[in-house]
């Protein structure tokens, strides 16, 4: 049981289960951050046993989202990428080609307006849906960098001038964006899932820590004079974590 994956599948989004064995007298679920909580009492021991409680549990989950449906938007819904596959992201749409080939190591290339070619090694001994959504992660980086960098000079010229030393792309799960003491503007390439205005209170965000390096009254108020309704942004993002992803 400790090696197996458990999974919930409530209406095509799929959620992995955390379990957790302890002294109880009953199972109880809950809702985590990435993963359904499913604590069952100790003296369940095997897998039929188990199954039992994931479909109790599934049962509970379905009722909770016919009631409350908002409280499931923070999870992603798990995609397989194959040939074909319709990958949208920064109000584009891309094709996925994918095909084994005698590279060592997985390569995308842009190889017309809106198909990209993935070559992945030929092999079983590694996991293709990672690598996929590795190759994929880094083709938004490059191709979504001067996107960014043009949002960041736009804003900045605009309401801030300072100076800036860079600007960087990453996949961050921790936070949408960041700014640093040394003027370095860093945004998650996540960000690009999320309607364009979206985009730019993140910029405009921490853009106004090159003025304020907190969070306290007088940045809020800078953001708020830019972007009156931050906090409708805010809240978007909160309930959009999970879904703004590869």
């Amino acid at each position: 049981m400790a090696n197996k994956q458990y999974f919930i599948d409530l209406d095509g989004l799929k959620l992995p289960v955390k379990i957790i064995i302890e002294n109880r007298a009953g199972a109880r679920v809950a809702l985590g951050g990435t993963h359904v909580i499913l604590r069952i009492p100790k003296a369940i021991l095997f897998t039929t046993n188990v199954d039992k409680h994931i479909n109790w549990a599934t049962s509970w989950l379905r009722q909770l989202k016919a009631k409350k449906p908002s409280v499931f938007e923070k999870y992603t819904l798990v995609k397989e990428y194959k040939s074909g596959y319709l990958f949208d992201i920064g109000g584009k749409r891309f094709e996925l080609d994918i095909n084994d080939s005698n590279r060592n190591s997985g390569h995308i290339t842009l190889i017309q307006e809106n198909v990209l070619k993935i070559e992945l090694p030929a092999r079983e001994d590694y996991n293709k849906q990672k690598l996929i959504k590795d190759l994929l992660i880094i083709f938004s980086q490059n191709y979504f960098l001067p996107e960014i960098i043009k949002k960041v000079n736009h804003f900045n010229s605009k309401y801030f001038h300072k100076p800036i030393k860079n600007v960087r792309l990453k996949y961050n799960k921790t936070n949408w964006g960041s700014c640093s003491t040394g003027k370095n503007l860093n945004f998650s390439v996540r960000l690009f899932f999320a309607p364009d205005d979206v985009i730019d209170y993140v910029v405009v965000h921490e853009l106004a820590h090159l003025v304020e390096m907190n969070h306290s009254d007088r940045f809020w108020t800078i953001v708020e004079k830019i972007i009156p309704d931050y906090k409708r942004i805010e809240l978007l993002l909160k309930v959009n974590n999970g879904k703004y992803d590869f």
